[in-house]
């Protein structure tokens, strides 16, 4: 799967808005886990990057529903890796430019 680069910038700004650093974001942009046993966010990093892209998503989607309402039935799974963030945004939120 290709990831535009302006889905993938949209991700990592919104990571680097919670406070995640350099080293991670680099190991996340190629592909690394972002949650699971090998993941590279604490807890508290996961719930706010998915609050951060919720808020966004929410002021610029025409869902009539919250973003955590929209989110597919295991919420973590879709935020495994930056592929599977990019599916999920690809597959739910197709009318939403992540272009500045």
């Amino acid at each position: 799967m290709t990831i535009s680069s302006t889905t993938k910038d949209f991700i990592l700004s919104s990571l680097e808005k919670v406070g995640v650093d350099n080293r991670k974001l680099a190991a996340i942009a190629e592909g690394a886990e972002i949650y699971g046993p090998e993941g590279l966010l604490d807890s508290i990093h996961l719930v706010g990057f998915i609050a951060e892209m919720g808020e966004w998503l929410e002021a610029r989607s025409d869902a009539s529903e919250s973003f955590f309402d929209i989110l597919d039935g295991d919420l973590f799974e879709n935020f495994r890796n930056i592929h599977q963030i990019e599916s999920l945004l690809s597959r739910r939120f197709s009318d939403v430019s992540f272009s500045s």
